[in-house]
């Protein structure tokens, strides 16, 4: 009889074909993204958890995280124009701000902010108006050639690179972002302002006799 492997926190068990038919079972220490080949499949794979911890150890607002699960959530959603519905394109997410908001419950700014946080660290980029694609290494809902097929387009739309940023760096970059616009503000008050006077009219010559 064959012992049954011992899976403690942080593992996984892992069974890969050993090409005669059978499966090969092994235990792995969970890393994240790695790349599996197989005859059944090809591609990418995200540890889930990997993700949530990422998300959970950031100091951000609670509602830059629900943008974030909103945007997740609608790959697959789609969305009805006035003349036909219109199917969202596998891989990417049709959704405006104002979609956002009813969708979070929140402000405009809100939602702004959270979306260009996320453009800035290069989990989703905007494809053209509406239409938004999130990062294709990161999070996508679809099979391993499509994940190819989306990290194509991502790469010939020259997308921004992923990173996996701190605890602290939301705050850092809220802050930068305050202090360029407050730069911005007082250089534009610093700017020469010509005041434009009306010409003064000159007295009328009095008629010669």
């Amino acid at each position: 009889m064959s012992q049954l492997p011992v899976v403690r926190p942080g593992e996984r068990v892992v069974a890969r074909s050993d090409g005669k038919g059978g499966l090969i079972i092994s235990v792995e220490k969970i890393r994240g993204r790695e790349f599996a080949a197989s005859a059944a499949t090809s591609g990418y794979l995200l540890d889930a958890r990997l993700l949530m911890d990422v998300l959970g150890s950031m100091k951000m607002p609670g509602s830059w995280f629900q943008v974030w699960c909103k945007l997740v959530a609608a790959q697959s959603a789609t969305r009805k124009d006035a003349e036909e519905e219109k199917k969202t394109p596998r891989g990417y997410v049709r959704v405006s701000q104002r979609d956002l908001q009813q969708r979070c419950k929140l402000s405009a700014a809100s939602v702004n902010e959270a979306s260009q946080f996320y453009m800035h660290i290069g989990w989703m980029r905007t494809a053209k108006r509406g239409l938004l694609q999130l990062n294709p290494w990161l999070t996508v809902a679809g099979t391993s050639g499509e994940q190819e097929q989306w990290q194509r387009a991502w790469n010939a739309a020259d997308g921004p690179v992923c990173i996996i940023p701190a605890p602290e760096y939301p705050a850092e970059w809220r802050a930068a972002r305050e202090k360029a616009k407050k730069e911005a503000e007082e250089a534009r008050r610093k700017e020469t302002v010509v005041e434009l006077r009306p010409k003064r009219r000159l007295p009328a010559r009095k008629a010669t006799a």
